[in-house]
């Protein structure tokens, strides 16, 4: 393996995802980093649109050198939402 696979940074992905509604849609909000929701036909669908939302802001922040804005402790995931943790490589 070579060094740079070696040091490839991995942030947590806390997403809330709430049931489905009337119309079949699921919402997914991260719960560790702000403004950043996903919206689909199923849970898969809208981790799809998060998770990429996600790396791509800590990208940012990371190739830029600045702190990120974690939320800590992660936002609190409502009752009758289900809770993921996702390992994000860069």
């Amino acid at each position: 393996m070579s060094a740079s696979r070696e040091n490839v940074p991995v942030f947590n992905c806390v997403v809330n995802v709430a049931p489905s509604d009337a119309d079949g849609g699921v919402v997914a909000t991260v719960a560790n980093l702000h403004g950043l929701v996903g919206r689909g036909r199923s849970e898969r669908e809208a981790l799809a649109q998060v998770v990429p939302q996600f790396k791509a802001a800590v990208g940012r922040y990371h190739q830029a050198g600045e702190a990120i804005p974690w939320i800590d402790p992660p936002a609190e995931c409502p009752a009758g939402h289900a809770q993921r943790l996702i390992a994000v490589h860069l």
